[in-house]
């Protein structure tokens, strides 16, 4: 302690627990939450460059789920809005709905690089990317948090 006095140590059952509450629900709410992104491929020439995912690994066959939605400017006014997502090289031509629902579309990749997913077309679009991997590697925190839970609570309790 700052003023020289002591405090009991704190027990390895009690960080086990905290440690593993907080894996768990990290991982749990990282795992649901999918954020989108707004693009306006009108105000962008057209080509919007979103993002970069490491696909494949240890050999996977790992899907890459491209979702979209139109704005409301496509939807009300029927104008010629289109959109096409690039997923390494490989086109996916959208064809959405008038009623403003979500659209999907997945491409299966096996690759030990990143791939560069980017957007091209006219209009305002919402668009959401979500990769469904083979080998479930985003599991193991919850599992690891899972087990120091159970045994920092277990053992508290002995």
């Amino acid at each position: 302690m700052g003023a020289g006095g002591t405090s009991e140590p704190i027990p390895i059952w009690d960080l086990s627990s905290l440690m593993g509450s907080i894996m768990l629900i990290g991982t749990i709410l990282m795992a649901l939450w999918v954020p989108s992104q707004e693009v306006n491929l009108d105000q962008n020439d057209g080509n919007v460059a979103l993002t970069s995912i490491d696909v494949g690994f240890l050999g996977s066959d790992d899907a890459i789920e491209i979702s979209i939605i139109p704005g409301e400017l496509c939807v009300q006014s029927n104008s010629t809005c289109f959109i096409q997502a690039d997923v390494g090289g490989e086109i996916l031509e959208f064809n959405f709905e008038s009623d403003g629902s979500w659209t999907s579309m997945t491409s299966t990749r096996t690759s030990d690089g990143p791939i560069d997913i980017s957007v091209s077309g006219s209009g305002e679009f919402d668009v959401k990317i979500s990769v469904k991997r083979q080998l479930p590697l985003e599991a193991i925190p919850a599992i690891l948090g899972l087990f120091l839970l159970v045994w920092g609570e277990w053992r508290r309790r002995q």
